[in-house]
């Protein structure tokens, strides 16, 4: 054991009135290669670990001007030093002193006349558990920095600007519920003046959702410029290919679409995504939802998808959105749902896309109120203005 420690001891605080107890104390611990430090009252034990922290004190409870409780609640209440296990050893052997040294941030109890292999044990343990959880911190640490550069690569994926088009208003929203996220979209430019509209979301969470997401906007994206006027033989392709390349334990819902700006018309096909809304302008003022026209991607290989077509207006507006909108919930559950979300539509149809995007949001937040968001979010608004 000493040998093991030989290059960087652990260092041991003991904070005891008696010089006996700390002349034993300290000759044990350091015969069994441990590095010691001992004071002999709660103000100098203060003094000491703000100065240097050391791994583990041992603490006794009657002592002269502060006693140990008010030693560990000190402690405890100091963001540097709250970490360090402190194990109270001392003559008081009644439960309700056992359970104050527990409440005010004790990790152990030794009571006095006490053997030294008892105490070896629990600083041994102690020990061992505080270098576990110090371990445990590094790799959380390590994991959140791999993630939110994971995160920002896949930022990197979304169009760092809107496209500009003529007669056209377009907004864009993406929040993520955690550092990745399988929500995903792209405006993607083709030939003869069109545009493609992508939106889609895989059904799990977590960087294997992101990799999956990645993996989805790349092919559909390579197969959307080589099938410029098809949407269904984009979908069609990219599920072949997702298949190929991954397991069946994943899908991904997509939503995408070819829109002619000149004309006004869009082809689209929508794989087990929710319906975008199309919010009619003029005397027809209705609503008309793009419904699915096909299963979502990585689900069966060999599907076709049937082709949808619709019409934009001037002044008509399109809708895009994941399902993070309307399965928002508050803090009794309550999902926000599509009727709010239609309603919401019907009271800023006639607003600028960004208005139209940012009054959703702000719906959405004000309806979750504090409750952390379960579910990302994208949304897309597509407004003919000529």
């Amino acid at each position: 054991m000493t040998a093991a420690r030989a290059k960087t001891p652990d260092e041991i605080l003991i904070v005891d009135d008696s010089p006996t107890n700390l002349r034993l104390l300290s000759k044990m611990l350091t015969d069994h290669g441990y590095a010691v430090r001992a004071v002999t009252s709660g103000k100098r034990a203060l003094e000491s670990i703000r100065s240097e922290n050391p791994d583990l004190v041992l603490l006794d409870i009657r002592m002269p001007e502060m006693d140990g409780y008010e030693v560990c609640r000190q402690l405890k209440s100091e963001e540097l030093c709250q970490d360090i296990p402190v194990i109270f050893i001392s003559a008081l052997d009644e439960i309700e002193d056992k359970v104050r040294a527990f409440s005010v941030g004790g990790v152990d109890y030794i009571t006095k006349p006490f053997q030294l292999e008892e105490v070896l044990v629990r600083v041994e343990t102690h020990l061992s558990l505080r270098h576990l959880q110090e371990q445990l911190q590094k790799a959380n640490r390590r994991l959140e920095t791999e993630l939110a550069l994971a995160g920002n690569l896949q930022a990197s994926f979304f169009p760092s600007k809107l496209p500009e088009i003529p007669g056209w208003e377009l907004a864009a929203a993406f929040h993520p519920a955690r550092e990745t996220s399988g929500d995903f979209y792209d405006w993607i430019s083709l030939p003869g003046s069109k545009i493609g509209i992508l939106i889609g979301d895989v059904v799990d969470k977590g960087v294997s959702a992101a990799l999956y997401m990645a993996l989805s906007w790349t092919l559909i994206r390579t197969f959307a410029l080589q099938h410029p006027d098809h949407p269904e033989l984009v979908v069609e392709e990219a599920n072949r290919r997702i298949i190929e390349d991954t397991d069946a334990t994943r899908f991904v819902t997509v939503f995408y679409g070819i829109i002619d700006p000149g004309r006004g018309m869009m082809t689209y096909c929508n794989a087990g995504h929710p319906p975008p809304l199309l919010l009619r302008s003029g005397r027809r003022k209705d609503l008309v939802r793009l419904t699915r026209t096909g299963i979502p991607l990585g689900i069966e290989t060999g599907r076709t998808w049937e082709q949808g077509t619709a019409e934009l207006a001037s002044k008509d507006v399109l809708v895009l959105h994941t399902d993070g909108v309307t399965d928002a919930q508050d803090s009794d559950g309550a999902f926000f749902g599509q009727k709010d979300l239609e309603k919401t539509l019907g009271e800023v149809r006639n607003r600028s896309a960004e208005e139209i995007k940012q009054s959703v949001l702000d719906r959405v937040a004000t309806f979750v109120g504090g409750s952390d968001p379960y579910d990302d979010i994208a949304l897309l608004v597509i407004r003919r203005i000529a």
